[in-house]
């Protein structure tokens, strides 16, 4: 007991070490997580010999991001986001997947460990990539729009995920007949879930509500978690995915805000320590050993994510650098991704070499997207060729109005303006603005809007 506390309290130091450092220098504060398990695992200092003791720990942090994540999905947005959420970014996790999938099929010749291969790879890192885009003061951009509405489809996309590889690891030889028994459970227990969700929660939490209790209302939470989380695992589905329908049920009530305030602490400890268990699945010796093949697999990655994104963007009508600005901006693998690899690896779908290869990739892309993100604009001037921005608008007038119909024109791009070219990008209309500020035209331009310099702004 005493050498299990030892290893603990020493992983726990140099987590909060390495957490501080790592937000110092701008970088996410998973790589920490990650850098941290790398360190006490058994191929460096050895405090943890065998990550597989924190394996409920770690079970328990994917539940609580999952349930995080069900209170954050709601399905009257999501029916009135249905064109940003359910265009191309249904195509774009589908095309990521299936071309992954093959590719991964090709070197192990086996479907199931394939498709959580493609599945981590196709997932990007929600976390690392808004945190960014806030930092850049890009999420009011069309790019940073259109990233974000991708990343919340992934993020609905890798509950199938879930469900799907548990399965795929007890296959019995028939896998149509396997998934169409777990949909038939999944059915059930979803309308079991939803039943109570409807009828008996709300009674639950108000009575909870009531005696003003903090610790009760905490309790409460995980233990409505938790159960959720049981009763799909006596079904033989995963455990996130209960968790997730518990989340959901409880987003559309009066007690959301509370409850994400409430479960959040628990949430991050706990998603924490889950990936110090992934860094301590790390090989050091096989990561550095395959380095090469690591980076090889890291570039093709991002190529693939990059060129799927902004050809199925343009073809959606995006502009150019919308499209390529997102594509970069997407190009790494998530934290799901981590969390898809440690579901496959503790059904003995992947090997060690295999996780740790995964591993690899995901650290370094993510290390990579801040710098990545914040230098977005360059990138993307390497691959398209813009238009000077002091352009005046009545040279546009007499040369043709071609690609301007049907568009918002706004007069003047100060902050009325500026908030209004917000409201048009959330409803997806399409709109150019010009102004006679040419400093605050080049600022625009670079935040990736359509402005142009004109003295027509002033009448």
């Amino acid at each position: 007991m005493n050498g299990t506390f030892s290893s603990l309290l020493l992983l726990l130091a140099v987590a909060v070490i390495l957490v501080w450092l790592f937000r110092r220098i701008k970088l996410p504060a998973i790589l920490a997580y990650l850098v941290a398990g790398i360190i006490a695992g058994p191929d460096v200092m050895g405090w943890i010999a065998d990550p597989d003791d924190y394996h409920l720990v770690a079970e328990l942090g994917i539940v609580l991001l999952l349930f995080s994540l069900g209170l954050e999905f709601s399905l009257p947005k999501m029916i009135a986001m249905r064109r940003w959420v359910f265009g191309f970014r249904a195509a774009q996790v589908l095309g990521s997947l299936l071309v992954f999938l093959l590719i991964a099929f090709i070197w192990l010749d086996e479907w199931a460990a394939s498709l959580a291969i493609a599945g981590a790879l196709a997932l990007s890192s929600t976390a690392v990539v808004i945190k960014q885009l806030k930092e850049s003061a890009q999420t009011s951009t069309r790019r940073g729009q259109m990233s974000v509405a991708i990343l919340l489809f992934q993020d609905i996309a890798v509950v199938p995920l879930l469900i799907i590889i548990p399965l795929l690891a007890s296959d019995d030889g028939n896998i149509g007949t396997t998934l169409l028994f777990a949909l038939a459970k999944g059915a059930a227990v979803i309308a079991v879930l939803m039943t109570i969700g409807k009828w008996v929660l709300p009674y639950l939490f108000k009575e909870i509500a009531k005696q003003r209790t903090d610790e009760l209302f905490v309790l409460a939470t995980l233990l409505v978690a938790l159960v959720a989380g049981g009763m799909t695992h006596i079904f033989g589905l995963s455990m996130a995915l209960g968790a997730f329908l518990a989340g959901m049920m409880l987003g559309e009530s009066q007690y959301k805000h509370q409850l994400e305030a409430d479960i959040r602490p628990f949430r991050d400890i706990l998603m924490g320590l889950f990936f110090t268990t992934i860094g301590m699945q790390l090989q050091l010796y096989g990561f550095v050993q395959n380095f090469h093949w690591i980076l090889l697999a890291l570039v093709i990655m991002a190529v693939i994510k990059i060129a799927l994104i902004s050809s199925v963007a343009r073809f959606m009508g995006e502009r150019d650098e919308d499209a390529w600005g997102s594509g970069i901006s997407l190009f790494q693998m998530g934290e799901f991704g981590f969390v898809i690899v440690a579901l496959a690896s503790t059904h003995g779908l992947l090997s060690k070499e295999i996780v740790t290869s995964m591993i690899g990739i995901g650290v370094l892309s993510m290390a990579m997207t801040p710098i990545i993100i914040h230098r977005l604009k360059p990138l993307v001037n390497l691959v398209v060729r813009h238009p000077d921005p002091l352009v005046d608008i009545e040279k546009q007038r007499t040369t043709g109005s071609e690609g301007l119909e049907n568009q918002v024109l706004i007069c003047g791009f100060g902050r009325v303006g500026q908030t209004m070219s917000r409201f048009l990008d959330a409803e997806g209309i399409t709109h150019i603005a010009v102004d006679n500020d040419p400093m605050r035209v080049q600022e625009a331009v670079a935040g990736g809007a359509r402005v142009y310099f004109g003295d027509s702004a002033r009448k």
